[in-house]
């Protein structure tokens, strides 16, 4: 409805493996298995979150949340998931470019709403 009321477009993006996009928010050390070849054995330090981690939630929450406040985007004060900032169209209208965004579902307002998706690729 905010949509239609003010003639924005809507976008809705997936984001595949959100989780791997995220680095680690401490140090995971494991021991390489057989499936690693000649590295079998070695230390391996984890640098990304994956899926099961306990934290790892957390940390694609902070990472996508950082990514919006470099877009200038601010969380709302009812609903840390909706993402807002000030924009102004061609023919001069101020409103709000708004993006929900549910783990690593994405829905987003505004002229050119595509414009935020892409600048959100890695």
């Amino acid at each position: 409805m905010i949509a239609a009321l003010n003639d924005l477009s809507v976008l809705v993006a997936d984001v595949s493996n959100a989780y791997l996009n995220a680095p680690c928010l401490e140090k995971i050390w494991f021991t390489a298995g057989k499936e690693f070849g000649s590295c079998a054995g070695t230390k391996i330090v984890l640098v990304r979150a994956l899926y099961g981690l306990k934290t790892s939630g957390a940390a694609w929450r902070a990472h996508i949340s950082g990514n919006m406040r470099e877009l200038g985007f601010e969380p709302s004060d009812a609903d840390p998931d909706v993402w807002m900032r000030v924009a102004t169209k061609l023919d001069g209208f101020k409103y709000y470019e708004d993006v929900l965004i549910y783990v690593d579902d994405i829905l987003a307002l505004g002229e050119h709403p595509e414009k935020v998706v892409i600048s959100l690729r890695p």
